[in-house]
């Protein structure tokens, strides 16, 4: 991981594809219907960013701004790159656009795997854990409250 890069995509690239592939790889594999989940309601208006070692896509994350929030979603690194601070990168990308935008809360639904991840950067926990409705994994709703 010599030279990694940050990279907004739009959906019609070829990063962007790349970036889904990871998603279905890590989210949905060997579900049928993966292209389908992928393609919910806020993938179109998505802000899609990747994160590129020598121009291979390694991981990605889609952000969605509704009024004065910003919902984070689909982050996803590749199995060989997790653990190496590929995440990080990509979640602190996001709450700085966030920021920029003048948003007040960044929420996000996470895998009860990562809360601790998310934990690190300030996020709290709220509500009860839950099964995710497209895979049954249980997840936990987070904010990140922007001063």
């Amino acid at each position: 991981m010599s030279n990694l890069e940050l990279k907004y995509v739009k959906i019609t690239s070829l990063l962007y594809k790349e970036a889904v592939k990871i998603r279905k790889d890590l989210f949905f594999k060997h579900m049928k219907n993966s292209s389908d989940l992928i393609q919910d309601d806020f993938e179109s208006n998505g802000i899609h960013l990747v994160c590129l070692d020598n121009d291979e896509v390694i991981g990605t994350g889609r952000l969605n701004i509704e009024k004065s929030m910003s919902i984070i979603s689909q982050m996803a690194i590749k199995a060989s790159h997790q653990k190496q601070g590929v995440g990080a990168k990509i979640l602190n990308e996001l709450i700085k656009y966030s920021k920029e935008k003048e948003v007040i809360n960044i929420k996000l639904s996470a895998r009860g795997t990562a809360l601790v991840f998310y934990k690190k950067f300030n996020f709290l926990a709220y509500g009860d854990k839950y099964p995710s409705q497209k895979t049954g994994i249980i997840h936990q709703q987070m904010v990140l409250k922007i001063d």
